[in-house]
């Protein structure tokens, strides 16, 4: 039986297997399921029951509108109330000869994503904007089926990690304008791709 834990827009998403995968039982799984359909992550299609969502390009490209704005926000306001200190283990992680060169070389996706996470976590812990917090959480969710995809694009990779560096840069010196102004632009060219290489995503 072959893993569904990462599985494709389109693929189905069998209660039964997904119990046995998780080691819980059919009515969480169905609650679960539940939940993702709310959120537009998942689908019930007749005759083919749950499956993961397929891309709305037009949707996708009017959530990376509003996660450059919000994106944006929460740089800007966790350098305004962070101290160089804060960012201490975001600039270890990010700085060069500590792998992340290697992954976006070697299509890693999975330790770049985790650095990603890791910077977004970050990030919003230190604009400590409850509101902002929750508003991101559910646009991200929308975003995550093609985040990987778009990451996978022909150097897109090193890109985006150039662009976060440089937007850290601007978080450890305090500069709130230009690690919003950065954040944006990391978004915009997120957003490009999307567009550049939808047949493919």
């Amino acid at each position: 039986m072959s893993p569904i834990l990462k599985p494709a827009p389109g693929e189905r998403m069998p209660e039964v297997q997904l119990a046995e995968e998780l080691g819980v039982t059919r009515f969480a799984v169905r609650s679960a399921l539940q939940a993702l359909e709310a959120r537009k992550l998942v689908e019930r299609i007749p005759n083919a029951g749950v499956v993961v969502s397929r891309p709305d390009h037009t949707r996708l490209e009017e959530i990376y509108d509003v996660l450059e704005l919000l994106e944006g926000l929460a740089a800007r306001l966790a350098a305004q109330k962070s101290a160089p200190g804060d960012w201490s283990e975001l600039q270890e992680l990010f700085a060069e000869g500590n792998g992340l060169d290697e992954a976006a070389e070697e299509g890693d996706i999975d330790l770049f994503l985790a650095a990603i996470d890791r910077y977004r976590d970050t990030v919003i812990r230190l604009a400590d904007q409850t509101f902002l917090a929750e508003t991101l959480s559910g646009v991200r969710d929308q975003s995550h089926v093609l985040r990987r995809r778009i990451l996978m694009t022909p150097g897109r990779m090193k890109e985006s990690l150039a662009e976060h560096r440089a937007v850290i840069d601007a978080l450890v010196r305090g500069d709130a304008e230009r690690a919003e102004e950065l954040k944006r632009r990391n978004m915009r060219t997120a957003r490009k791709r999307l567009v550049r290489f939808r047949e493919y995503l």
